[in-house]
């Protein structure tokens, strides 16, 4: 059997190794445009701050894909994929026969249409060479505009701060991170990032970036001024569908797949954040990765079912714990909430059930809330929480 997987991703790279432990011996290849091998992408913002080396974040080593017989080719973009002959072409010509495919190609940084977003000086974050671009050019800089509040915006800008920029984040919003929290939670995070020396603009929209042959400021609708010497797009990301769009496969937001991870098409899977699954393209890492372990299995053979993955985010925003789950806005059933210096934590109880959760800026009690979204026999320890 011929596995073949587009992209080295965290879902390219978890199917291959499912594969591998059912199929003892099918050919993996997995291709991909990009120089360097698997790492671990959220890490990147220690790359860019300068905490680790890139060695540090790299996932797996030379020696654990030969021994798992997987093949990888670096540095070859997939141009087309040919149904009848099951194969596909790269730029130059070569072809790689299957016979199951995997696209996992991943998601690319949305540049929204902004007046001199080409300008030297602007940059997306995404991949090593984004990171590596955007310390060169700093390197002597020191202001720098982050548009966009969001998770990344926030990580990025925090980086850039340790590296003794001053950080200005510009957010359509009126609050930050409104996926993740409320206002007063917003506003408890807003204050911490402060504390560090972030400023914000929040409920702008970035009209123009200005300047002569590089970045000088930007301007918002407001008609106010923000001086720069660098701005970053964190503008979210959109599914890379660009090889897809010729081979008749159902699109919508992402490619269209079904609880195996199929496509539309037989013998083609599909996973992580080029993957939609019912009506929900989640372009986040653990589902990914739990994406790709599903569809590495059922390419080998295997029949196992992909249930969706939690809405839960669980991570560390500059360094503070964050975790939200449910409907965490909901106005109704038993609300408790505790506010401190640092910390911030919202419980909603409904039908003795936790309904919706905010915690920030408490380990313990985030992993205790997780738990008990995770299993409802826990949630007589609720009281823990607050």
């Amino acid at each position: 059997m011929r596995h073949l997987i587009i992209g080295n991703g965290i879902a390219g790279v978890e199917a291959a190794i499912n594969i591998r432990k059912i199929d003892k011996e099918g050919n993996i290849t997995i291709i991909t445009k990009s120089e360097n091998p698997f790492y671990f992408r959220p890490r990147l913002i220690d790359y860019l701050a300068n905490k680790v080396t890139f060695k540090e974040i790299i996932a797996k080593q030379k020696k654990f894909y030969e021994e798992q017989r997987i093949k990888n080719v670096f540095n070859t973009k997939i141009t087309g994929i040919r149904l009848e002959a099951k194969n596909a072409i790269d730029s130059s010509g070569v072809t790689f026969k299957y016979d199951k495919l995997l696209l996992a190609a991943g998601a690319k940084p949305f540049l929204p249409p902004i007046d001199g977003i080409d300008k030297k000086g602007v940059f997306a974050f995404r991949q090593k060479k984004d990171a590596d671009n955007i310390k060169l050019f700093c390197k002597d800089k020191k202001n720098v505009v982050i548009v966009g509040g969001g998770l990344l915006g926030l990580e990025v800008a925090n980086s850039l701060t340790i590296l003794g920029k001053k950080v200005t984040i510009i957010e359509y919003f009126n609050q930050l991170l409104p996926r993740q929290l409320d206002e007063q939670g917003a506003e408890v995070l807003k204050t911490i990032l402060e504390r560090k020396g972030l400023s914000f603009k929040l409920g702008n929209i970035t009209e123009k970036i200005d300047g002569k042959d590089k970045v000088e400021r930007v301007m918002l609708k407001s008609g106010e001024i923000v001086k720069t010497d660098a701005v970053i797009i964190s503008a979210g990301v959109r599914p890379s569908l660009e090889l897809v769009k010729d081979i008749n496969l159902e699109i919508n937001r992402g490619v269209k797949v079904n609880d195996y991870m199929e496509t539309s098409i037989k013998d083609i899977y599909a996973a992580g954040d080029i993957a939609e699954h019912r009506e929900i393209n989640y372009g986040l890492w653990i589902p990914s990765k739990e994406q790709g372990e599903i569809a590495g299995k059922n390419m080998a053979g295997e029949k196992i079912k992909y249930k969706g993955s939690s809405f839960e985010t669980r991570l560390k925003v500059t360094g503070i714990t964050l975790f939200s789950a449910g409907e965490f806005n909901a106005k109704d059933g038993e609300i408790k909430t505790l506010q401190e210096d640092n910390v911030y934590k919202k419980i909603i109880i409904k039908n003795k059930k936790l309904y919706g959760a905010i915690i920030l800026g408490d380990d313990k009690a985030a992993l205790l809330a997780s738990k008990i979204f995770k299993d409802k026999k826990y949630i007589n320890m609720l009281k823990e929480i607050l």
